[in-house]
């Protein structure tokens, strides 16, 4: 059964106060160890973090052959006939608050994102892009930052010529990964990760609990080391005490045991 818009709204509210290790750990506890992690090669734009539920689409690597014309020719055939009959698309009716927008180009290095797209896409709601593809114009996209994008490539050509539209609302392949319809993507500086819909309360859970587990170690070690606590150590959810948790007086004598 599809999410309310509610529920979706509920995760991204606690997908905000994790880490994407966090969901990583997650992952595993519910043994999916080799599921999710997008390839490593697939980087943040700059570093920053964006969660939302995937709405996908996919870029074919053409096979036809641009012919030869004058440049005002070129105009009306990219704009009428490649933007208008080829490549034409009604992406933008799929796109909500919740989206995290994901591009397959059959990892064909042209733009899955521009800054003028990404600027409709983020007007339209959309919290992140992810693609096996690449991003153009990235020094406007970095100036105001208006959409998070995780990419395989920085490229120079626009679409036309090089891939034809192939359709939404599908399962596309990202680094690696399986990514369907409403997978909940999770994306920081340390890469991206989907997780199954069907398996996302589960997951969660058990991403809270070592997160919680994780920030109680690092306030501890923030003050053997003489760091300000910030806000990585401040719990963020009300949950058991973990079962195997170390104390800051567990943390302390372990690290003077190994100064003798």
């Amino acid at each position: 059964m599809p999410l309310s818009s509610e529920r979706k709204k509920e995760i991204l509210d606690t997908v905000s106060k994790l880490r994407v290790t966090d969901v990583r750990d997650g992952m595993d506890w519910v043994g999916l160890h080799h599921t999710g992690t997008v390839s490593p090669e697939i980087r943040p734009l700059w570093r920053t973090k964006a969660a939302g539920f995937a709405t996908t689409c996919r870029h074919v690597p053409t096979q036809q052959t641009v012919p030869t014309m004058s440049p005002q020719d070129y105009t009306k055939w990219a704009y009428e006939y490649w933007y208008g009959q080829v490549f034409k698309n009604d992406l933008a009716d799929q796109i909500d608050e919740h989206t995290f927008l994901v591009v397959d180009t059959c990892n064909t290095p042209t733009p899955a994102v521009g800054s003028m797209d990404s600027m409709m896409w983020a007007a339209l709601g959309a919290r992140g892009c992810l693609t096996n593809g690449g991003a153009r114009d990235t020094d406007e996209t970095l100036a105001s930052k208006h959409l998070p994008v995780w990419s395989r490539w920085i490229v120079q050509p626009m679409y036309q010529g090089r891939v034809e539209w192939g359709g939404h609302s599908v399962t596309v392949e990202i680094g690696g990964q399986p990514v369907r319809p409403d997978d909940l993507v999770v994306a920081d500086g340390d890469g991206a990760l989907v997780v199954p819909a069907e398996h996302i309360d589960d997951v969660l859970t058990y991403a809270v609990q070592e997160s919680e587990n994780d920030k109680e170690a690092r306030a501890a070690l923030f003050d053997r080391l003489g760091i300000a606590r910030d806000e990585t150590t401040v719990p963020a959810f009300d949950v058991p005490p973990h079962p195997y948790a170390k104390s800051a007086a567990d943390i302390n004598a372990l690290l003077d045991r190994h100064r003798r």
